[in-house]
């Protein structure tokens, strides 16, 4: 068993609204370099130190996006695939939440858990619908 952390976790765990006593245990964490992108992109820099010392602590196996977008994928980070499934999910996804901006970052996370058969960790509700729409397997964590 593998589990895709989507960042909101890593937000999730460092606002003490889920602890990691609440992430499943019987299985590996996997994340992208998306990930690590959105953290290191946080403004405020005790909150991105935060972030980065919990990712640590969780320590998620790193693997490549099954897509490239340009602007987004990192070379050697993610594969050139026919992009068919990033396009559905990330139109259905932009359907749902009105094309919020890191959507194209969430469809590329969530893509590795459906191509795969991992299963999605993320307290996003429309990702974690959308997911499922398509077969994926998903744990939606709703915050306390």
């Amino acid at each position: 068993m593998a589990y895709v952390l989507d960042t909101c976790i890593f937000n999730k765990l460092v606002d003490g609204a889920i602890d990691l006593g609440d992430l499943p245990s019987d299985g590996e964490y996997l994340a992208t370099h998306v990930q690590i992108d959105e953290i290191n992109a946080t403004k405020d820099a005790e909150r991105r130190a935060r972030l980065l010392l919990k990712f640590a602590e969780v320590r998620p196996r790193l693997v490549p996006t099954e897509s490239f977008v340009l602007g987004v994928s990192r070379l050697g980070q993610g594969r050139l695939g026919d992009g068919a499934s990033f396009h559905t999910l990330r139109k259905e996804l932009n359907t749902r939440n009105k094309s919020k901006p890191n959507n194209t970052q969430d469809v590329l996370t969530a893509e590795v858990a459906l191509q795969n058969g991992f299963t999605l960790l993320t307290s996003d509700q429309h990702l974690a619908e959308v997911i499922a729409k398509y077969g994926g397997k998903v744990v939606y964590l709703r915050p306390a």
